[in-house]
C-alpha cells in the first residue's frame, strides 16, 4: 500500500511589507524528508503513525516550511506544489501536513489550489487526509477535495506531532477499516487574533473542551476549531469548525451528524464572541512598562505583540524599545531587532567599542522609523547553532550573524536574519540568561510553552505593527462584511 506524504506550510500576513521568497523556506525533497522526522511536528507524527503499518510503503514528496511573513512569491509556491504533484503517482492514499493560511501572489487560498490539483492528479477514489495548524483559514469548497482533516487543539501549539498521527490514523481507517467519512463545516465571520484564543485560558479553554466532547460522540472521527489567521485581508476569512464522521452504515446520516456537530461548536463560539478578549494580562505600551518596573516578580516578560514574527511581523518596529529607553529602564533584554546593517556596523566596530547607529524602522516604515541609539557592543556571533527545546529536542537551527548592543542598560539583540525567539536556549547561547534580567522583551504574541515555563509574570503589550491585536486599527479592505469585531453589530447563524 503506497501512501504519499508531504508537508507544505506558511502563515501569510498580507500586511507584511515584503514577500516570502523561495530561499526563505527550509525545504527537503524525496527520501531526504524521511530523515528529518525526529521533530515533534505534524509531519513527524504522520510518518510515525504510518510506520506502524508493515504493509505501508511511504512515498515521500516535499517538506517545506517558512517563518510566517509576507505573501509567498508565486514561483516558490508553484515549485513546492509541483514537487508534491509529481510524487503523486500510483498511490493508494495521501496524508499531508499543511498550515492552512498560505497566500501567494495572485492566490488567496493556496491550500485549496493545491488540493484541487492533487485531487485531479490522484483521482476521486484515493483518500486524502490533512493535518492543519489551528490558525488555518480554509474555505468551504476545499472540503470537496479531501476526505478528512484534523487541526491542532492547543495554542501554543504543543500537539503538532499528535495531530499528524491522527491525520494518518484516519487515512488508515479509510483504507483498512472501511470508514466512509463525511465532513461538516461552519465558518464564523470573526477576525480573532491568536492572543485572544490561548487554549489554557477561557473562553478558548472551554471551547476546546467542547471540541473534545464532540470527538467522543459516537460516529465522530475528529473535531477541529480553527480560529484562523486574522492578519490576512482576503474575502473569505473567519473562525472555522469542522467535524468528520464515519458514514460506513449511512452516509446521509453521517453527513447530518457532522454538520450538526460543526454547527453546535460554531454556534457556541458565536454566542461567546463578546468574551474573546485578551485573557492574559495586557496593556498599552506605557502602562505595560510601568507595571513591569513596579512588579515584585522578576523577570517580567513583555510581548511586543504588534511585531510578532510568529504571525508575520517584520521584527523591526522599535517603538517599545524607544519607550523603554525614554522611561530609563535598565536590566532589560530586548530580543530582538532585525537589522543587518546594524549588525554589520557592530561587527566592524568590535566588542567593547561604543557605536552610534540607527536601528529598526527600515522595513515596516508604516509603523516605525529608525531609532538612533548609542551603545557598547557587548558580544558578536558569526552564526549560532541552537539545539534543544521541547518541540524539537533534536533540532538544530543556524542563525546568521548576531550582535548584542548594550544601550543604557538594555541588551538589544540585533539579528542579520529575521528571527523568532521561541525558547530560552536561543538567548542562552548568546550568553544572555533571561532569568538574570528585570525585564525580558520578546517580539511575540502569547509566550511559547518554553518561555511560559520560566516566566514568573508575563504581560502582552498592545503595540502597532503588522500583527496588531487590535484588529480594528488595521486597514482591512477586502474581507467580506459584516465581520466581527470590525462590525460590532454583525449577526450570524449556521444557516447563513
Amino acid at each position: 500500500m503506497r501512501i504519499l506524504v508531504g508537508a507544505f506550510g506558511h502563515e501569510s500576513n498580507t500586511f507584511t511589507p515584503f514577500l516570502t521568497a523561495l530561499d526563505d523556506f527550509r525545504a527537503r525533497w524525496g527520501v531526504e524528508t524521511l530523515q528529518a522526522t525526529s521533530s515533534r511536528g505534524s509531519f513527524g507524527g504522520i510518518v510515525d503513525a504510518l510506520r506502524q503499518h508493515a504493509d505501508v510503503e511511504i512515498v515521500p514528496s516535499v517538506t517545506a516550511w517558512a517563518m510566517p511573513g509576507g505573501v509567498v512569491a508565486r514561483d516558490a509556491y508553484e515549485r513546492f506544489k509541483v514537487g508534491i504533484l509529481d510524487a503523486a503517482q500510483d498511490v493508494d492514499g495521501v496524508c499531508l501536513a499543511l498550515h492552512g493560511a498560505m497566500r501567494a501572489v495572485g492566490l488567496d487560498y493556496c491550500e485549496d489550489d493545491l488540493l484541487v490539483d492533487l485531487r485531479a492528479r490522484v483521482g476521486p477514489d484515493v483518500p486524502i487526509t490533512v493535518a492543519l495548524d489551528m490558525h488555518a483559514n480554509l474555505i468551504r469548497g476545499t472540503m470537496r477535495h479531501i476526505d478528512a482533516l484534523v487541526a491542532y487543539k492547543t495554542a501554543p501549539h504543543d500537539d503538532t506531532f499528535e495531530t499528524g498521527q491522527k491525520a494518518a490514523e484516519m487515512l488508515m481507517q479509510i483504507l483498512k477499516g472501511g470508514v466512509r467519512p463525511a465532513i461538516g463545516f461552519a465558518k464564523i465571520p470573526f477576525l480573532l487574533p491568536g492572543e485572544m484564543a490561548q487554549t489554557s485560558l477561557d473562553p478558548m479553554e472551554a471551547m476546546m473542551r467542547l471540541v473534545v466532547e464532540v470527538e467522543r460522540v459516537p460516529g465522530v472521527l475528529s473535531a477541529s476549531l480553527m480560529n484562523g489567521h486574522c492578519w490576512a485581508d482576503v474575502p473569505d476569512i473567519g473562525v472555522i469548525a469542522v467535524v468528520v464522521t464515519d458514514g460506513d452504515h449511512d452516509l446521509g446520516e453521517a453527513q447530518a451528524l457532522a454538520q450538526r456537530e460543526a454547527d453546535r461548536i460554531a454556534s457556541t463560539f458565536w454566542a461567546r464572541r463578546g468574551d474573546f478578549a485578551v485573557s492574559a494580562e495586557a496593556y498599552g505600551i506605557e502602562d505595560a512598562i510601568e507595571k513591569a518596573l513596579a512588579a515584585a516578580e522578576s523577570p517580567v516578560f513583555l510581548s511586543d505583540s504588534g511585531d510578532n514574527p510568529g504571525a508575520g511581523g517584520s521584527t523591526d518596529v522599535p517603538l517599545l524599545l524607544e519607550a523603554l529607553l525614554a522611561r530609563g529602564a535598565t536590566s532589560v533584554a530586548y530580543a530582538g531587532m532585525w537589522d543587518k546593517g546594524a549588525v554589520d556596523a557592530c561587527m566592524a566596530a568590535g566588542v567593547g567599542r561604543e557605536i552610534t547607529l540607527e536601528i529598526g524602522g527600515k522595513l515596516d516604515v508604516r509603523h516605525g522609523t529608525p531609532l538612533r541609539v548609542t551603545g557598547v557592543v557587548r558580544s558578536l556571533f558569526d552564526g549560532v547553532w541552537v539545539r534543544g527545546g521541547l518541540r524539537q529536542p533534536m533540532g538544530r537551527t543556524l542563525s546568521g550573524p548576531i550582535a548584542v548592543l548594550n544601550v543604557s542598560g538594555i541588551d538589544v539583540v540585533l539579528t542579520s536574519t529575521r528571527h523568532s525567539f521561541e525558547d530560552p536556549v536561543q538567548l542562552r547561547v548568546l550568553g544572555l540568561e533571561p532569568l538574570d534580567y528585570r525585564i525580558v522583551v520578546l517580539k511575540r504574541g502569547y509566550l511559547t510553552t518554553e518561555f511560559a515555563q520560566i516566566a514568573p509574570r508575563s504581560i502582552l503589550v498592545f503595540t502597532p505593527g503588522c500583527t496588531n491585536c487590535r484588529v480594528g486599527e488595521m486597514d482591512f479592505r477586502r474581507v467580506n462584511r459584516p465581520m466581527y469585531p470590525l462590525d460590532m453589530a454583525a449577526t450570524w447563524s449556521p444557516q447563513q
